[in-house]
């Protein structure tokens, strides 16, 4: 093939729009909108139906004021029914819990999304946040192309047919990555193209076609159609309650398994303050519920997974209950849900005990307490503001001196994570650390970079030599732009932990482990559990105590310290002796053959960068 030649190259490179063709480009896609016709209505009601990764379908009416993008929708998926929408902050309601977003990385995308709802880019004042144009093209069409910078707001490219001059198209960057959505089959209502369907592909991958049924465009809004829905609490509590957990990691705190009852029938689930209510398909069948609906659902992994959803009547958490709650239903791999030494979670609870009742998590003790708002609360510690997602709780930290964002995830059984955007924008690690495959949990595994931090500032206390992994992933929670990490069982064990979403606050009070040394891998070994007769040997570190006692990926290790997997154990029973300092003893099975080699553990982790 011979290389086209410099000149062709520049060539092929289109110029960009100057502020007059810009001026151009709008003034034919305002009128390819409507124009007047547009311009003469205040606000659009929508209703039909939306499909995601082929599933079923499931109904969306929506109101959207255009003159500010304010907006209220309702999804009916399954038995849930959820309300959200945007008055100036997004909000939620869901399990009659009433959330707001308040993360600035998801409030940036917020505005962003009225900036396109209310069609400001069409107005002369909105002029400014048009930082550039270009041609382009959409499904080999020629289009062009303007990137908006909304004030306060995360940026998009809007691309026009250069035939039509319509909206086919708009990429926006947010906080969870590129986001792309294409329109289709437009048809006219009341004097103004609308596009009856269009196809969302987020950055996990995850396609929404919406298919729009009714549109009907009004002077303004429908009195009341855009009043955001008061908070009622769905829990009732007599008094505080201590209830105590387990732990499915060997002599440390990890995932934090309790009793609930559901519909009067017992279950074991995950404390998850990064979760919500979440049953594994065998626990619905077991508890006789019925599951459907069909939306995909994200996490620590890269890819989404389809979901449904369960009505439960009433959840009782030691004396705290909740009614009317939806659950989501999906699969989590065979190593978090498998039984090992009594305890066998089913799912999770989080969110929504969250959002009803003030919750300590009292690691030291291995017991949680639920009480009131208005009760009074813990002494001691450090009260922290948090910010939310809609959900979750984030507080602020600092690593290396870097300040940032962090969840706080009791389920996660690991330490410090740390997002793979954030270290990148800020340079960290740039000497890299050990490589590990996590088996990760909703949306699959994923590699991980582990290293040491100098130091990690945290509720008034600064920690030297701290262990931190960096999942080197592209989409899913640890992609996403604007927080710093994660926060899991392996760091918030020191402390009592006092969640308190009426007056968005956590308290950290220390416990006796406030002062205990880190604990990281000593010998090199990434594992996962596929069955109940051994652990899969995934990855091992090379020029570790397992590579050099022979273990490959592949192996299948039957025993360790002389405790068969067999009888019962999991993952999280081996975690004493592969961060421990004493050699101990593995069987590891290839094929047929057998054969006990001895680890010797040592500390792996590269100097602190």
């Amino acid at each position: 093939m011979i290389a086209p030649s410099l000149a062709l190259c520049l060539a092929l490179v289109a110029p960009p729009l100057d502020a007059a063709q810009i001026d151009k480009v709008l003034t034919a896609a305002h009128a390819a909108a409507g124009g007047a016709r547009l311009d003469a209505f205040g606000a659009t009601t929508q209703s039909g139906t939306f499909v995601q990764n082929g599933g079923p379908p499931n109904s969306f009416e929506s109101v959207t004021d255009l003159r500010n993008g304010y907006t209220r929708s309702k999804l009916v998926i399954g038995p849930a029914t959820l309300l959200q929408g945007y008055d100036g902050a997004e909000w939620s309601l869901q399990n009659g819990a009433l959330s707001i977003v308040s993360l600035p990385s998801f409030v940036a995308d917020a505005v962003t999304q009225a900036y396109l709802s209310s069609n400001a880019y069409f107005r002369n004042e909105a002029r400014s946040t048009i930082a550039s144009g270009e041609s382009g093209s959409v499904d080999g069409r020629p289009a062009y192309v303007l990137h908006v910078e909304p004030a306060g707001g995360s940026v998009a490219d809007l691309y026009f047919d250069a035939a039509t001059y319509r909206l086919v198209k708009i990429v926006a960057q947010t906080a969870q990555g590129p986001d792309t959505t294409t329109y289709a089959d437009f048809q006219t209502t009341q004097g103004v193209p609308v596009a009856m369907s269009s196809t969302d592909v987020d950055s996990a991958g995850t396609t929404t076609v919406t298919t729009v049924a009714a549109v009907q465009f009004t002077a303004s809004p429908p009195p009341g159609a855009l009043a955001r829905p008061p908070y009622v609490s769905q829990g009732t509590l007599g008094a505080t309650v201590s209830i105590p957990f387990v732990s499915d990691v060997a002599g440390a705190s990890g995932h934090i398994v309790v009793p609930v009852t559901l519909d009067a029938k017992a279950a074991s689930l995950v404390f998850d303050s990064g979760g919500s209510n979440f049953l594994l398909p065998g626990a619905v069948q077991r508890l006789g519920l019925h599951a459907s609906g069909g939306i995909a659902t994200g996490g620590a992994g890269t890819k989404e997974q389809m979901t449904a959803f369960a009505a439960v009547s009433s959840v009782d958490f030691g004396g705290a209950r909740l009614s009317h709650q939806n659950f989501v239903v999906t699969p989590l791999s065979y190593a978090f849900s498998h039984p090992r030494k009594g305890v066998a979670p089913e799912g999770l609870i989080g969110f929504e005990y969250l959002a009803n009742f003030r919750v300590a998590v009292r690691y030291a003790q291995h017991e949680m307490d639920l009480s009131a708002f208005d009760a009074p609360a813990p002494a001691g510690g450090v009260t922290l503001p948090f910010k939310s997602d809609g959900n979750h709780a984030y507080v602020s930290a600092a690593i290396d001196g870097v300040p940032g964002y962090y969840l706080l995830d009791t389920g996660n059984s690991g330490g410090i994570v740390l997002n793979l955007p954030f270290v990148q924008a800020h340079a960290l690690f740039a000497k890299g650390g050990l490589t590990y495959q996590s088996p990760g949990g909703v949306g699959g595994g994923f590699a991980v970079l582990a290293a040491a931090a100098k130091s990690f500032a945290f509720a008034g206390r600064t920690y030297a030599n701290v262990p931190i992994t960096i999942p080197q992933v592209a989409a899913g929670f640890f992609a996403t732009r604007g927080v710093a990490g994660n926060l899991g069982s392996g760091f918030l064990s020191r402390f009592t932990v006092v969640f308190d979403y009426r007056s968005q606050t956590v308290t950290f009070i220390p416990n006796r482990n406030v002062a205990m040394p880190f604990r990281s891998d000593h010998v090199g070994l990434s594992l996962n559990q596929s069955d109940a007769q051994a652990f899969d040997v995934v990855q091992v570190v090379p020029g570790s105590p397992a590579a050099a006692a022979g273990i490959s990926a592949g192996d299948r290790i039957v025993a360790f310290a002389g405790k068969q997997v067999s009888s019962g154990l999991g993952l999280g029973d081996m975690y004493p002796y592969n961060t421990g300092t004493k050699p101990f003893t593995v069987t590891v099975a290839r094929g047929n053959v057998h054969e006990t080699v001895t680890l010797t553990p040592r500390y792996l982790f590269p100097a602190p960068q």
